[in-house]
């Protein structure tokens, strides 16, 4: 069943909320976590961003450098804190039934100097 254009303009304005929620205050509340968000043929596979520690988002990225596509950007919050952007685009096959996954890791600069 498919929402309704206004359903999906309501959702993807919530979404997108909940993503400047967190790129806003997941240093400050989680300091040395990442988040992650996971997108499942263009839909949000979770409402909500999971979090991991910063150390587990390092090997996850090696990893998925060898057979998919991976970028990442430098940007700053709306606090003001530095972000590390890592867009992984996985190849088509890896999983059965999707054509197409993607995550999205939100990694707090100052973290990743600690490592």
């Amino acid at each position: 069943m498919t929402m309704s254009p206004s359903a999906e303009a309501y959702y993807a304005a919530h979404t997108q909320h909940l993503r400047e929620h967190g790129t806003m205050n997941a240093a400050r509340i989680w300091p040395g976590q990442a988040l992650r968000y996971t997108t499942v043929d263009g839909a949000t596979f979770l409402p909500f961003p999971s979090r991991m520690p910063v150390g587990s988002v390092r090997p996850a990225v090696r990893s998925a450098r060898k057979t998919h596509t991976v970028h990442e950007y430098d940007v700053a919050a709306r606090d003001g804190a530095q972000l590390r952007i890592v867009y992984v685009r996985y190849a088509p096959g890896t999983w059965s039934n999707v054509t197409e996954v993607v995550d999205v890791y939100e990694v707090p600069v100052e973290a990743l100097t600690v490592l």
